[in-house]
């Protein structure tokens, strides 16, 4: 085998050009697979952690299939205290209506909550773009989403009417304009949980209970538990609720698989072709190889191993520009109107995932022209014919 190793050292060292090729080709295409999975990882694990973190607890209490409300909040709440692991819990409401600034109106969607208890599960009220965040005494204070803003050209400090499912109005100032990422940023106005009670006419009811545990990796645990503590029947664990976000990602990976396997199909039709004219150049070299007494394996060996340095060589400059490449836009992301920004995301696993699948590409181009140059005959071999 150190024979086998060093020719194939020797014709590695001879072809520098056609191999140095190759080597672009497969470090391009690995840092392609590295950058498009970050890429689409980091837009959706993105988009999860934002969804938690806003619109979601680590459970979810919803009002039983036949009502509307969570009846009986308030012992469901003192229920929620006595149960060891739940850190805390924020009731909402959420409703119809539409909003009226100067002459514009348009549809929105009521999200009311307790300050106090939904800045203990979410940082819901901290994803403010300007302005000032809602307090637990602001009665006549609302948040906009950047989107309602945008539509209205609704100004800060300004006056808003509110108008409620029910047909109730009020108006309110205008204290802050929310970007959060996701598709609260749509057409939602937030106000005080006490406010919408009132103008709903809602007494001790909530639309959702969001519940933030000690554990959130328990949530299955805790979802039997509180079905039974509190008597409710709907409750769902985050990972339900951002099920739609991470049903995306397989599509998004499902595309990125197409682009990938593009360049990777590049790369293979690099090497595959570049060993095969370079074996048909040597078939007199082969010939006298064979001459000397090495056999079809070794021959077949002597070309393998080729691609597997090309591969390694190749690899290792893909993985250190898919870790720039990924680290780079991960540090400057896209505008993106929807979420904010947008940017790939660095995981080891990327680099396991890459290489893996792009030596394996270059074995399996690599075989066709070893096994040519293992099968060839020695007389032809020799007369180079």
């Amino acid at each position: 085998m150190s024979a086998v190793f060093f020719y194939a050292m020797k014709d590695v060292k001879k072809n520098r050009r056609a191999f140095i090729f190759i080597t672009i080709a497969i470090a391009l295409s690995t840092a392609n697979i590295i950058i498009i999975n970050g890429l689409v990882d980091g837009m959706t694990d993105d988009l999860v952690e934002k969804t938690i973190e806003t619109s979601s607890g680590h459970l979810s209490i919803y009002p039983n299939e036949q009502d509307r409300y969570i009846e009986g909040l308030g012992i469901k709440e003192q229920k929620l205290e006595g149960i060891e692991g739940v850190v805390a819990y924020s009731p909402r409401i959420t409703a119809g209506g539409a909003v009226s600034y100067k002459e514009k109106s348009k549809s929105i969607k009521v999200l009311a909550l307790e300050p106090s208890k939904e800045n203990r599960v979410t940082i819901l009220l901290s994803k403010i773009d300007s302005g000032e965040t809602l307090e637990v005494n602001d009665r006549n204070a609302i948040l906009i989403s950047y989107r309602v803003a945008e539509d209205l050209k609704a100004k800060i400090g300004d006056d808003a009417t509110v108008v409620f499912e029910n047909g109730n109005t009020k108006v309110f100032r205008i204290k802050g304009i929310l970007r959060t990422g996701t598709a609260m940023d749509m057409n939602t106005v937030i106000l005080n949980f006490e406010v919408a009670e009132e103008q709903l006419a809602l007494n001790n009811k909530a639309s959702i209970i969001l519940v933030k545990l000690s554990d959130m990796a328990l949530s299955g645990q805790y979802k039997n538990k509180i079905v039974q503590e509190l008597g409710v029947q709907k409750v769902k664990e985050w990972k339900q609720e951002v099920e739609s976000i991470l049903s995306t990602k397989e599509t998004f990976r499902k595309i990125s698989a197409t682009i990938n396997a593009v360049g990777l199909f590049a790369s293979a039709v690099s090497v595959g072709v570049i060993l095969y004219i370079n074996i048909l150049h040597k078939r007199r070299q082969i010939g006298i190889m064979k001459a000397v007494g090495m056999k079809d394996f070794q021959i077949l060996s002597v070309y393998i191993i080729e691609a597997l340095l090309l591969g390694i060589i190749g690899i290792l400059i893909g993985d250190a520009l898919g870790y720039a490449g990924t680290k780079y836009m991960e540090a400057h992301p896209f505008s993106d109107p929807i979420t904010g920004t947008m940017s790939p995301r660095f995981y080891p696993y990327l680099l396991y995932d890459a290489s893996l699948v792009t030596m394996l590409t270059v074995i399996l181009a690599s075989m066709y022209p070893a096994l040519v140059a293992g099968r060839m005959n020695i007389i032809k071999a020799i007369w180079g014919t």
